[in-house]
């Protein structure tokens, strides 16, 4: 199996774990589309999917491309990672931990959730320094996230902030192996005496924590090992990808404040403008599939073992899909929910709807409180130093 260094030195037109600075990320990946071609080999035994029919196609095909080894491209030096974790699996192991997690994130319980996460942004909000300046990424996208996914999970909010230090510090290197890292040994640590308490506790809270803990899965309780390992996920799809988003929305509508400007005397493009921040900002950039037999893709054929990084942020900046100007932050995009930031198909992200009201709270809050917000003199985009993730480090503003 290729590694991932091998790849980054292999000598390829285009590596799409390389990462760098955006756009010019964003002029491969069109130079890429612009081929034609479903399928393109980066480097032995690795193919890339760029485009949005051809990525759709791809995660739909969930019988011929595997799940197993998502976000880990050396899956199988990767340590002591369960089988059958749920970002990483296949049914019918996938089906049965996605029914027991299904009731954490009910629409209902997400909908009630609204006032309280609106709640955490005014508090976050409330600490910031009068008119700035502020990093709406640092001091508030990626707090907030992390408040929210850790109440979700069953984690103390006041070690929220210290998980989400270890997350970023795995989050920073995937898709090399990570459970050989302080960061994990000290999360799956954490996790695990959390899952021992929720055994032993007679009255244990109705959290996803407690799910995880006491449920089952297939007929049988989950291992320690296996309750860690699907907590600290939840907690880091939860906290990353949304913040990234919220980060991306915003400085795309300060860098050109006309956008603001209008979204101010229009509430009613607030949904639109949400999901152009998931299309337009695609906070996570791929993801892996391995081929099994009788695999294909637009038509071309996967050789089996073959590891297939499906490109979300390429497919998002289709221009058959969204038009000539997708590369475009557009509040009016009438396509812009055909994006593909959750994935697509059986593997849909259970949280979806939970960041699609983080989104809308965290920009109504700042609507609703610094009308006047703009960029700080000088702010600019930096990505975030990841070759998974794509958005701002961070947005400086002032108000």
């Amino acid at each position: 199996m290729v590694g991932v260094e091998n790849v980054r030195t292999s000598g390829s037109a285009f590596d799409p774990l390389a990462g760098g600075e955006v756009d010019e990320v964003r002029r491969g990946l069109a130079a890429v589309r612009a081929t034609g071609c479903p399928v393109t080999t980066v480097a032995s035994g690795l193919r890339f999917v760029a485009g949005h029919g051809a990525a759709r196609e791809a995660l739909l095909s969930h019988e011929h491309l595997s799940n197993a080894g998502n976000f880990v491209l050396e899956a199988d030096n990767d340590g002591p990672a369960p089988p059958d974790l749920i970002t990483q699996s296949d049914p019918p192991g996938h089906t049965a931990l996605r029914a027991l997690l299904r009731p954490g994130f009910a629409r209902a319980s997400i909908t009630d959730a609204t006032p309280w996460i609106r709640e955490y942004a005014d508090e976050l909000l409330d600490a910031l320094p009068a008119g700035g300046p502020a990093d709406l990424v640092g001091d508030y996208a990626l707090p907030l996230t992390g408040r929210v996914i850790a109440r979700l999970v069953g984690v103390p909010a006041a070690d929220a902030a210290e998980l989400t230090a270890h997350s970023l510090a795995i989050t920073a290197i995937l898709p090399a192996a990570f459970t050989d890292t302080d960061a994990w040994r000290r999360l799956e640590e954490y996790f695990t005496l959390a899952a021992r308490a929720r055994r032993a506790d007679d009255d244990p809270p109705d959290d996803l924590l407690t799910r995880l803990a006491l449920g089952t899965a297939g007929g049988r309780r989950l291992t320690d090992q296996e309750v860690a390992f699907h907590a600290w996920q939840l907690f880091v799809a939860g906290l990353e990808s949304t913040a990234y988003t919220i980060g991306s929305a915003l400085y795309r509508l300060l860098s050109d404040r006309t956008r603001w400007e209008v979204l101010l005397a229009d509430r009613s493009l607030l949904d639109g403008v949400r999901e152009e921040g998931l299309r337009h900002g695609s906070a996570i950039r791929w993801v892996l599939r391995t081929a099994g037999e009788g695999a294909s893709v637009g038509g071309e054929e996967v050789t089996a073992g073959e590891r297939v990084i499906v490109g979300i942020e390429s497919a998002n900046l289709d221009e058959t899909a969204f038009g000539p100007d997708a590369a475009e932050f557009d509040l009016r995009r009438p396509s812009a929910r055909r994006h593909v930031a959750f994935g697509y198909g059986i593997h849909l992200c259970l949280g979806a709807e939970l960041s699609r009201i983080e989104i809308s709270t965290a920009l109504a809050a700042l609507l609703d409180r610094m009308p006047a917000l703009r960029l700080a003199p000088g702010a600019g985009w930096t990505d975030v130093a990841s070759p998974m993730f794509c958005g701002p480090q961070r947005v400086e503003v002032q108000w």
